[in-house]
Formats: structure tokens, sequence, C-alpha cells
């Protein structure tokens, strides 16, 4: 089972009836029916039909049916009497010259009525089954594309990280020195009190110590990748771990001074932003 995308195609066809589906991104499921006035009184049962299958995604349903060929027409004779009367009751009001002939009543469309055609339900039925599951095949297959460009992003979010343990490590070996060395520039090589040194150091190692941030963002990882293997519907889910990688990411950066640090972020940053338009087209 793999989760779904939430852009798919589907078309199913049963007796006369001929259903198409059609699927694009939404927070919530949203459903668009579309039906004859025939049909209206099967509308609920198709919402329950569709809410089975799906959780998310705006999902727009067109049905058409070919038309018989022994179409039956009802003359509305009251309609027709009744339009008439006051057509030659105007005429005589009026002073119009000319004939009131049979070609204006058979004009105007309450003169005829064409009547329903039999709703062979389950024909119709059939139709919309097919074209929902060939709906879901479709949305599987994107969804199935999408989870892999995910997986792929998510190992190079990894390996970044990796990096920036890495850098975070050079970052501290190299704090004390560093400092020193400033310390010695601004005081004009003036002898400096070692216990000063450990005090600064660490205070510059605590500003900059982005442990706790790397100790989340592996969690997140690691939550975002059971995810996407368990196949259930989740993009919700990721989604909000997306925006919290987002917001760990950017706090990495805000911290560290370090230009190789700040380069990885960059990086991850961009890796992420795919991550996230991603996540918002999984059901």
């Amino acid at each position: 089972m793999c989760i779904q995308s939430m852009t798919g195609y589907g078309r199913g066809v049963a007796g006369n009836f001929r259903v198409e589906t059609r699927s694009t991104n939404h927070r919530n499921l949203y459903l668009q029916i579309n039906v004859p006035s025939y049909l209206y009184f099967y509308e609920p049962e198709i919402r329950n039909i569709i809410k089975r299958a799906f959780s998310r995604g705006r999902i727009e349903i067109f049905v058409t049916k070919a038309e018989a060929d022994d179409i039956k027409l009802t003359l509305n004779r009251s309609f027709a009497r009744e339009y008439y009367r006051a057509l030659v009751s105007l005429k005589e009001e009026l002073s119009i010259p000319g004939d009131i002939g049979i070609g204006i009543l058979a004009r105007q469309k309450d003169t005829f009525q064409q009547e329903e055609p039999d709703v062979e339900v389950p024909a119709f039925r059939e139709a919309l089954e097919t074209a929902l599951e060939e709906l879901k095949k479709s949305r599987s297959k994107e969804g199935k594309n999408l989870v892999k460009d995910m997986a792929e992003r998510l190992g190079f979010l990894k390996e970044h990280l990796a990096q920036l343990e890495g850098k975070r490590e050079d970052f501290i070996a190299g704090s004390r020195t560093a400092l020193e060395e400033k310390l010695k520039i601004l005081l004009n090589n003036v002898p400096i009190d070692e216990s000063r040194i450990i005090q600064e150091t660490a205070i510059l190692i605590e500003r900059s110590d982005i442990t706790e941030e790397i100790v989340r963002i592996k969690s997140h990882l690691k939550h975002m990748s059971e995810l996407l293997d368990s196949g259930d519907a989740a993009g919700k889910k990721l989604d909000f771990l997306a925006q919290e990688l987002h917001r760990e990411i950017n706090t990495i950066g805000s911290k560290s001074a370090d230009a190789g640090i700040s380069g990885i972020v960059v990086d991850m940053k961009h890796e992420l932003e795919k991550i996230r338009e991603q996540t918002q087209n999984l059901q």
C-alpha cells in the first residue's frame, strides 16, 4: 500500500452511463458532483461512496448518459391553452395584425416536456465505482512517485545533518583558539587570564550550540521516513513535520556564524522546500 497523491483521473462506462472523475489538491475532502437532475436523489449515496474511498482532495464527478433512440415528449396542454389565450387577448387589446400560429407555441420551452429516462441505478453505480477505482490507481501511481522522490530528499537531509554535526565539532574545537587570537588583538598581546578564556569560550559555545536542534531534526526525519513507509494517509502529518524541520533549520542558521554551517543550512532549506511542496499533494 502506498500513500496516494491528491492528483488523478478516472473514467468508467456501464450501460448508457459514462462517469468521469478528476482529483486535485485540497486541504480536506471537497466534493463537486455534477449529475443530471434524474440522479439528484442518488447524490447522498455518491458522496458516501467517495468518502469511503478517499480522505483528502478536491474530487469532481461528471456524469453523462447516452440519449435513448425513443425520446418521449409530453404536451403540456394546460400551459399551451393559457399561453394561447393570453396572446389572443394581447393581440386584440393592442390591435396587432397577423395570425398566432402553432410555431409560436412550439417555440416555448414549457409547451413540450421531455420525460425523464428510467434510472438504471446498477449500471450507474458500476460506472461510478469503475471511475473511482481508476482514480484511486491514478492517485496511487502518482503518490508512489512522490514518495520515492521525498525519500531521496530525506536522505539528502540526513547527509547534510551529518555534515552539520561534523562542522559543529570543528567549531567547538576551534572556538578556544579563535577566541584567544581575537583577545590578543583586542588586548594588544597583554597576558590573558586562563579562567577568562575558559569562561568566554563556554559562553560562545553555549550561544552557538545546535545540539538540541540536531537531535530534534533527527527525530523529525525518522518520523517522516516511517510515515512514508507506512502507506497510510499522512499528508497532513508530513506537512506539519516539514514545518517543524523548517523551524529547526532556521534556528541553526540564526545561531551559527560559521560559514560552513550557513552553507549547509542553505542546502537543507532548498531540499526542504521541495519536500513541503510534495507533502501538500499527498492524501
